[in-house]
């Protein structure tokens, strides 16, 4: 980032403000003052730019970022290998994340008239890396960004993960136990290779969350946390919250099954049986808000 006078600027783009500053980068609002487009750019944290292994990481996300095509994942139009600082530069979304209307929901209260295209849109989404072969692997409300009107943006492509098939999937080795715990796939836990069912698990520990507003399991620690997710069957979402149908609680705990034979096949598998489904028993016909 370069100042000129009382603006910051980095490259050929103005900072409006800072979104978000995380631990290993920054997220800015920023105007291409050519074309008075707005846009944002994540830019790797000025401490972590001399490490290999985060420069790595931040270019497979920015890279990733521009391979995927998709209107509910987020859009990487530029990648700048900047020496110094790199960044990337993205669509321009302005919502918040789904976990704000859990934790602060007088200030972001949950958009429940709009959860059905929510849910549709972000499975689009995931169901779209699948098919290009990609398990997101972090899969939780943080990820998904929702407007005022239920658009969605899955974001954040840090530990994603090609799909290993043949002789790779057989000798490659246990992967990194990384993710969420409160969102992780048994199989995932186990540092199985990825595959998508371990993200159409934690799309449904997502959905569970979002429906009732608590997560299938919460425990004292992370190890406990984890063990659930291994051994635990959760309690039904139906029995959390009455006003959820037997319909959609029963595709969410499909979902939440233990044996990723036992879940639906893909994600396109479940939008097929969620689009006649209703979340809460007083909801609309779903066919009224697609989108």
């Amino acid at each position: 980032m370069t100042k000129t006078g009382a603006e910051e600027r980095i490259g050929a783009y103005r900072v409006v403000r800072v979104i978000h500053s995380g631990v290993t980068s920054v997220v800015m609002e920023v105007v291409d003052d050519s074309t008075h487009r707005r846009l944002a750019v994540k830019q790797l944290a000025g401490d972590r730019c001399d490490d290999a292994s985060e420069r790595r990481k931040f270019a497979f996300e920015a890279r990733l970022g521009l391979e995927l095509r998709h209107p509910s994942l987020i859009r990487v139009h530029e990648y700048v290998a900047d020496r110094e600082q790199p960044y990337f530069v993205m669509e321009y979304f302005p919502a918040p994340n789904l976990k704000l209307p859990l934790v602060r929901p007088n200030v972001y209260p949950m958009p429940t008239e709009h959860l059905h295209k929510i849910i549709r849109q972000a499975a689009a989404g995931l169901a779209c890396m699948h098919d290009k072969g990609w398990v997101h692997r972090d899969v939780k409300p943080e990820n998904i960004l929702a407007n005022r009107t239920g658009d969605v943006r899955v974001i954040d492509y840090t530990i994603t993960m090609k799909v290993r098939s043949g002789l790779s999937r057989l000798f490659a080795g246990k992967v990194p136990r990384q993710g969420t715990g409160t969102y992780m796939a048994p199989e995932q836990i186990r540092c199985e290779s990825p595959a998508p069912a371990a993200d159409v698990y934690s799309f449904g520990a997502t959905c569970y969350e979002l429906a009732c507003g608590r997560p299938p399991f919460r425990a004292d620690s992370q190890q406990e946390l984890l063990s659930k997710h291994v051994r635990e069957k959760p309690i039904p979402l139906k029995s959390r919250d009455e006003r959820v149908t037997p319909e959609f609680s029963d595709a969410v705990m499909r979902m939440l099954r233990k044996d990723p034979a036992e879940r639906f096949a893909s994600l396109h598998e479940f939008l097929t049986a969620f689009r006649k489904i209703r979340i809460y028993r007083n909801d609309p016909d779903p066919d009224a808000d697609k989108g």
